[in-house]
């Protein structure tokens, strides 16, 4: 028989209600692959984006039932034959990538060894689950997009969220002024986690100001290469975490441009986050040199992780939302 296991599935696409904790058969390791029994979960935008039927990969996670969560913590309990970078029992993190079947809001997860790392000692289990979606995020955007320089200006708009408080503390490790956005409420967490200065969306506009940023970094998609143009540099760089046709015509588009006239121009990027394990070692190692810290929104468990995903779809939350599992 078939062990089984708790895990939060969908088996029909809603905004509320079709979310179930119910027991499933626990997948077993393919070749390549590892089982890890999991400690903690973190919940993304593209978990609750999955189970109303709007996330754009949702194709590759069908058919029903289909398990929620990408981002986790925890141990191994089985190697696929192929298998030789691990061993069972090491403590991992990682997060399946865009095409990968989730699965992580389960007492055990499937995963390619390939898409994981070694989790320190010195870092919980809560904190390693919350990094890796929305740590690679920034870290990718801003070494491997942005390519910040020491002394640039970065403004990071939806700075205490999941996917901003990485990238104002990511910024200032890499030397730059960091510029954060967001509601009066929140300033103090930015200033605390490395903002130079802290914009409060209600009382202004960032984008009034007249070439302020090397770097415009919008993880709400609130703004636009057309609304951010006139606060951006000579040579500066608009980003955005909000896929849509429009944003990636309007990237593929500066990209081209950039090709066949280079120069001091300003251009528009959207960055698909990719499961890199040097970036999540090298996120691990910040964290224990204390340049780096997740921050804990609120933690839950399987059986009350409907009220999670209410709580991210509001948009408040600050830092991630943590599912304890194990």
């Amino acid at each position: 028989m078939t062990p089984k296991m708790k895990a939060a599935i969908i088996n029909q696409y809603g905004r509320s209600g079709v979310l179930q904790v119910t027991d499933i058969d626990r997948p077993l390791a393919g070749p390549n692959d590892v089982l890890v029994k999991v400690v903690a979960a973190s919940l993304n935008p593209r978990d609750w984006l999955t189970m109303r039927g709007l996330y754009q990969a949702r194709k590759s996670l069908e058919p029903f039932p289909i398990t929620l969560g990408s981002d986790f913590s925890g141990e191994i309990v089985q190697l696929g034959a192929l298998v030789s970078s691990f061993a069972i029992g090491d403590q991992v993190f990682g997060m399946q990538p865009l095409r990968g079947k989730f699965g992580a809001f389960a007492e055990y997860v499937k995963i390619n060894a390939a898409a994981i790392a070694a989790k320190p000692k010195g870092i919980d289990h809560e904190c390693a689950a919350a990094m890796p979606c929305a740590g690679m995020t920034s870290y990718q955007t801003l070494h491997k997009i942005a390519r910040v320089q020491p002394g640039e200006t970065i403004l990071v708009n939806g700075a205490s969220g999941g996917v901003g408080v990485y990238a104002v503390q990511i910024a200032k490790a890499m030397g730059a002024n960091v510029v954060a956005v967001c509601g009066p409420d929140n300033a103090d967490l930015c200033r605390d986690l490395g903002a130079n200065e802290v914009i409060n969306y209600r009382a202004e506009n960032f984008e009034d100001r007249t070439a302020a940023y090397d770097v415009v970094y919008d993880v709400i998609g609130r703004s636009s290469p057309k609304k951010s143009s006139k606060s951006l540099k000579p040579g500066g760089r608009y980003i955005t975490t909000i896929p849509s046709v429009k944003t990636a015509m309007t990237a593929a588009s500066s990209w081209l441009a950039s090709k066949i006239l280079p120069g001091k121009r300003k251009t528009s990027h959207l960055v698909l986050v990719k499961p890199e394990p040097a970036d999540l070692s090298a996120m691990a190692s910040m964290m224990l040199a204390g340049t780096l810290r997740s921050v804990i929104d609120s933690r839950h468990n399987l059986d009350n992780i409907e009220q999670a995903v209410e709580r991210s779809q509001t948009w408040r939350a600050r830092g991630k939302i943590i599912i304890n599992i194990n």
